[in-house]
């Protein structure tokens, strides 16, 4: 890309570095306790070591990079465009292709306020950016020390000298800085790309016209000749234009000033010359920080040690060198944090020395401290240390080890793992993940191109489809090109649902909401409960000012992983009516978030425990994870306050499957199992809060008054006259439907007895009125007889079937009847009617 001279000011902030607190001085990293290398492309190690001493802890990330590879380079990388600042992991990413593939890279140069690097950059002698040296004490850059590499290929990391000047009518004047800020005593070049100098009037600027080469690109070595075409007065001018062919050349000092104005007219020819050292001229790059830390082997740093910036431990980054010029160590230090104090300066080249560093420089640090590394068979690098800012900064520069092979041959492949636990009939698409060649680069492998195998009688490969044929264990194994991969699989059974959470805890769960409030907790004692130790209540307020749609929603603060691919989700839910919408968000394999419903809209309509299910989409993409479940309502008149429980969150794989409706009545064989279940799917009978049916227990006579009623959707034009029945009792307009209707009247004047116990001969009665029922039969039951006021009404039930008595030809019309003995009836009755 086209670079143009960075535009810099002196008075400047390092804003990579920010000075704490300043600690007693660290000796060395101490004790290491835990260490790994990885090899992430050819000669170049990642290494990542943990070191303590008493209570200090010191993390570092090594870079180990072996340049006589012909295929890894060690670059310089910059924000395009060029000025701007990027984090590295974003730098590493953008400048990474194959072929070029960025392995791991550092924060590099230090940068000013404005974003532009603060000291020299150069490539291949063209200067990017000249910058400006330190003035203070406190400055890592007071002295001028770099690195890079030089023509032949070899890492250098050294002081460094230019010398910039400029020569008119024989006399030789210094050139300071290039397009900073002109200050004391400082000459500054100014080139096309600044506009104008920016200056005051008190200094003396030199126009030059027809310069001998485009001054936009400036490079060590350059002889530039032009013509003076204006040279302006001390104290009156300043702000020069730059000619589009030329430059400007301004001098601050009075007395030079006074003297170039006294020698220097229009007219005259000028020179300005550019060079650096020999040992730097042609390098590849020039990377200028600091301060030195290492030369010859040995601790050399180039500012006082005793600085707060030398001595305080600190997060740093820095690259060395060996005597060969050929392996070079990009190295970060965390710091400011629990996991790892900082270092300073004398530790951290005591440290470079021990891998084998000859020489070496302090590289911008602080909350810049950055490390990024790609492992075999990832395409971008990512953060391997931990910033102190508590996220990554942007940078002006980079560091990046490069790996330049062609595509080679595969050395190493995976069997995509969400594939490790598989439903019994169900059929996966086998793929291929995290696969790279022999050079540690990553390549694509086709499955259809493989060689599938099964161990195990568990199922078989179809092309690149496995299908889950038989429970057991065993494994899939993929082969391509000699290279073989294999995943352990275990096939479980569809017949029963896997549980995604009990709710017996809200640890996982948080609320959150949507033009509303929520909390959320664990159900306590005396809540409703359908297994287990507690249910998770999720309370919602939709009456807040807000408009629209409003949700209240229980959040997996992590997740829940779900094995396969479900027909649905299942899940217990204890409601208060509300005519709500309960819905769910889960989350496929591409981080793809789908809603799935639980009811219709509006159809949170019941009150206690019922059974919902959300179907899963048939063409989503595994593995699958359920995020959350929320209560929604968009209609404005419906938003109201209330709570809603969950319990028992499953993943269910077998089409009809049939959860058990009451905890207590589980046998399919029992006698009044199916009647149970049909009145409890008619949401005719409801259970109680801990999940139970409680089949033995009595029926009261208000209990019957509201089944009854909600069975025939009975309603009363007026209230009931019984002096036993208050207004706020639960079946007060049950009782007075039934009673207004002559169903169910009362046990004597005046009081309908509503917690009396239902008789099996009321029963008859009620069942006969309720459905109508007439007829007689040659059944005669040894206790009733054709006097019992009751009578007629047993004789219509036994008629229509819906009653035989017990194996002692007895109906025993005075026993109180059972919860299931009324199901049992109840059920019949609503049959015979259809």
């Amino acid at each position: 890309m086209a670079r143009k001279l960075g535009i810099v000011v002196v008075t400047f902030l390092f804003v990579s570095i920010l000075l704490g607190q300043t600690y007693a001085q660290a000796s060395v990293f101490g004790t290491k306790v835990n260490g790994n290398t990885l090899e992430i492309a050819p000669q170049v190690k990642h290494i990542q070591e943990s070191y303590q001493s008493g209570s200090t802890k010191q993390f570092v990330n090594v870079l180990d990079v072996n340049l006589s590879n012909t295929y890894t380079k060690l670059e310089m990388g910059l924000p395009n465009p060029f000025g701007s600042l990027k984090t590295t992991t974003n730098l590493a990413r953008e400048n990474s292709a194959p072929g070029h593939y960025v392995v791991g890279a550092v924060n590099a140069s230090y940068f000013l306020g404005n974003g532009l690097p603060a000291n020299l950059l150069a490539e291949n002698n063209e200067i990017i950016n000249y910058g400006i040296i330190g003035t203070s004490t406190e400055s890592p850059t007071q002295q001028r020390v770099a690195f890079g590499i030089d023509k032949y290929g070899k890492a250098i990391a050294d002081y460094y000298s230019t010398k910039l000047h400029f020569t008119v009518n024989g006399k030789v004047y210094p050139l300071d800085l290039i397009n900073s800020e002109r200050t004391a005593d400082k000459n500054v070049l100014y080139t096309p790309e600044k506009g104008s100098t920016g200056t005051n009037e008190w200094g003396v600027e030199i126009v030059v016209t027809s310069a001998s080469q485009d001054m936009t690109r400036l490079h060590f070595g350059d002889v530039i000749t032009g013509q003076v075409s204006d040279v302006t007065t001390y104290g009156v001018g300043g702000n020069s234009y730059i000619p589009s062919d030329g430059f400007v050349i301004s001098v601050q000092n009075k007395a030079l000033a006074t003297e170039i104005q006294n020698t220097i007219a229009a007219g005259d020819d000028i020179k300005v010359t550019l060079s650096i050292d020999e040992q730097w001229m042609d390098a590849q790059y020039i990377l200028a920080a600091g301060p030195l830390l290492v030369k010859n082997g040995q601790v050399n740093i180039s500012m006082p040690t005793t600085s707060q910036f030398a001595k305080t431990p600190q997060p740093r980054t820095a690259v060395a060198i060996d005597s060969t010029g050929t392996r070079v160590f990009l190295v970060t230090v965390d710091g400011r944090q629990s996991h790892s104090k900082g270092a300073s300066l004398n530790d951290l080249s005591s440290y470079l020395i021990s891998l084998g560093a000859t020489s070496a420089i302090n590289l911008d640090g602080g909350g810049s401290t950055t490390m990024v590394v790609r492992p075999p068979g990832f395409t971008y690098p990512s953060m391997v240390n931990k910033s102190s800012d508590g996220s990554e900064r942007r940078v002006s520069a980079i560091l990046q080890v490069v790996n330049t092979a062609p595509q080679g041959q595969v050395k190493s492949f995976k069997v995509d793992s969400s594939a490790s636990v598989i439903v019994k009939d169900e059929t996966i698409d086998l793929k291929v993940s995290r696969a790279y060649d022999e050079f540690l680069n990553p390549m694509t492998i086709d499955p259809f191109s493989m060689n599938w195998y099964v161990e195990g009688d568990i199922g078989t490969v179809n092309g690149a489809t496995f299908t889950a044929t038989k429970q057991g264990k065993g494994k899939i194994i993929g082969e391509y090109q000699g290279v073989r991969a294999e995943i352990a699989v275990e096939i479980i059974s569809n017949d029963k649902p896997i549980l995604l959470d009990s709710m017996d805890s809200s640890g996982n769960w948080s609320a959150e909401a949507a033009k509303a409030k929520a909390t959320i907790a664990t159900s306590v004692k005396g809540e409703p409960i359908r297994q287990g130790s507690s249910s998770l209540r999720l309370n919602y307020d939709f009456t807040t000012a807000d408009s629209g749609t409003k949700a209240a929603y229980a959040a997996a603060k992590t997740p829940i992983s779900i094995v396969g691919k479900p027909k649905n989700i299942g899940v217990w839910v204890y409601a208060e009516g509300g005519n709500h919408w309960l819905r769910g968000t889960v989350i496929d394999g591409a981080g793809v978030k789908h809603t799935i419903d639980f009811t219709s809209e509006g159809g949170l309509n019941w009150t206690g425990w019922k059974y919902v299910s959300a179907n899963i989409p048939t063409d989503i993409t595994l593995p699958l994870k359920f995020e959350q479940i929320y209560v929604a309502q968009p209609t404005a008149s419906l938003q109201n306050k209330g709570k809603v429980y969950f319990d028992q969150l499953q993943a269910v794989y077998k089409d009809g499957h049939q959860e058990i409706v009451y905890k207590d009545v589980t046998d399919p064989n029992y006698y009044a199992y199916a009647s149970i279940v049909n009145l409890n799917n008619q949401e005719l009978i409801k259970g109680y809060v801990d999940g139970t049916f409680k089949p033995g227990n009595t029926i009261t006579r208000g209990e019957a008054a509201t089944i009854i009623a909600r069975a025939l959707n009975l309603k009363a034009t007026k209230a009931p006259s019984f002096s036993d029945v208050s207004a706020n009792y639960y079946a007060y307009n049950a009782i007075a439907a039934v009673s207004e209707h002559g169903i169910l009247t009362g046990r004597e004047v005046g009081k309908f007895s509503p917690e009396g116990k239902l008789t099996r001969a009321e029963t008859a009665a009620i069942l006969s009125r309720a459905f109508k029922l007439v007829g007689t039969s040659t059944v005669n039951f040894k206790d009733i007889n054709s006097s019992h006021w009751a009578y007629g009404n047993i004789q219509a039930l036994v008629s229509n079937n819906l009653v035989s008595g017990y194996t002692d030809n007895t109906f025993r019309p005075n026993v109180q009847i059972s919860r299931a003995e009324f199901a049992v009836f109840l059920d019949r009755a609503l049959q015979n009617r259809k």
